[in-house]
């Protein structure tokens, strides 16, 4: 026996392994993965809050923070590996920057870029976030974020956890109601994409 490996140690072949095993592995207690992917699944797990996963898996409130932990370390590896574009000019260069901070998402989440006058990133925001029926977004925290990123011109991301790239209606009259107040205050929002689960992506500008 090698060192520092006691006799109750069991190893586990992670590539091999089941969710359950993995989950079980994180957590150190044995039978109740299945619980908790049966009730919430795994996408559900990996973005809940700590509390709302103990509450509904009937964990601890350790627990599920060592499991939302775990989750994030592999939500930012996966951002580390995919290549964001510097620029965003078009609605496909939004969706592949944003794609990886918001396709597991089960709940809505409004983001704004601002941007330079070459389209580069100068800084992004969270301007909403929501339940898994949309998002409360007010027109002034748009604007405002915009303003303290210090944007010449600044694009709207969202997306739909239902997996509908299609633009709601409010999605349309609330993107035309920032974009006239924008223009009042001197700034321009170049575009509002709207990004899915499974990578599709629509702009409301584009309908």
């Amino acid at each position: 026996m090698s060192a520092g490996v006691d006799a109750e140690t069991t190893v586990v072949d992670v590539p091999a392994a089941t969710e359950a095993t993995l989950i079980e592995t994180i957590l150190g207690s044995p039978g109740i993965a299945e619980k908790i992917l049966i009730a919430n699944g795994l996408v559900g797990i990996a973005r809940m809050s700590p509390l709302a996963l103990a509450e509904r898996a009937g964990i601890s409130v350790k627990e599920a923070h060592r499991l939302v932990a775990a989750f994030e370390l592999g939500h930012r590896v996966e951002m580390a590996r995919t290549r964001r574009p510097k620029r965003l000019k078009t609605s496909r260069d939004i969706a592949t920057f944003f794609g990886p901070t918001l396709r597991g998402l089960v709940h809505e989440e409004v983001w704004i870029a601002g941007l330079d006058a070459w389209r580069g990133v100068r800084g992004v925001r969270m301007v909403a976030r929501g339940g898994l029926h949309g998002a409360t977004l007010r027109p002034a925290d748009v604007l405002r974020g915009a303003l303290e990123l210090g944007s010449v011109t600044f694009a709207m991301v969202h997306n739909h956890p239902s997996g509908d790239p299609k633009p709601s209606d409010e999605d349309v009259e609330l993107t035309r109601e920032i974009e006239h107040r924008a223009h009042l205050i001197g700034v321009e929002l170049v575009d509002h994409v709207i990004v899915t689960p499974s990578g599709k992506f629509s702009s409301v500008f584009k309908i």
